[in-house]
């Protein structure tokens, strides 16, 4: 279990809840005003603890991306083709929050870059998400006396 992220969600009073969902719906999120937010989870992707902790992480990305003056239901499905702009903004905290940039630096120059999925323990499209948002940032730093920005 990815326990971070579970105490994260405690400390927020989230409340994570496991329920049979119909595929590809994984995980859901819920929030009412008033109450406290609740992050809905498919138990069969426990059984792949890098996907749980990217799905988890996703979830409580719109507890901290999203206005909380509204009710709103976010659904997380696998392979999903187009991101709006909310799950968008969910994905960006989900993957700075697993995968800080100080160490992906780090970890890029220590390791091959097809092994930082295992050593970060989430799922390659999850990595790869990360990756492209840490594209120019990352390459600028590794080569500081490149005459050119990245673009």
């Amino acid at each position: 279990m990815p326990n971070e992220l579970i105490a994260l969600a405690k400390k927020h009073r989230i409340m994570l809840k496991f329920w049979d969902f119909e595929p590809p719906v994984e995980a859901i999120y819920f929030y009412y005003p008033g109450k406290n937010p609740v992050i809905g989870l498919d138990p069969r992707i426990t059984a792949d603890i890098k996907h749980f902790r990217c799905v988890l992480a996703e979830e409580l990305g719109h507890f901290f991306t999203t206005r909380q003056e509204c009710n709103f239901i976010h659904y997380h499905c696998r392979n999903r083709i187009g991101i709006y702009r909310e799950e968008y903004h969910a994905m960006v905290w989900a993957v700075n929050y697993l995968i800080p940039d100080r160490e992906l630096e780090k970890a890029y120059k220590l390791m091959p870059p097809q092994k930082l999925k295992d050593f970060f323990r989430v799922d390659p499209e999850f990595m790869a998400f990360k990756l492209r948002l840490s594209k120019d940032k990352l390459l600028s730093s590794l080569n500081p006396s490149s005459p050119h920005p990245s673009v």
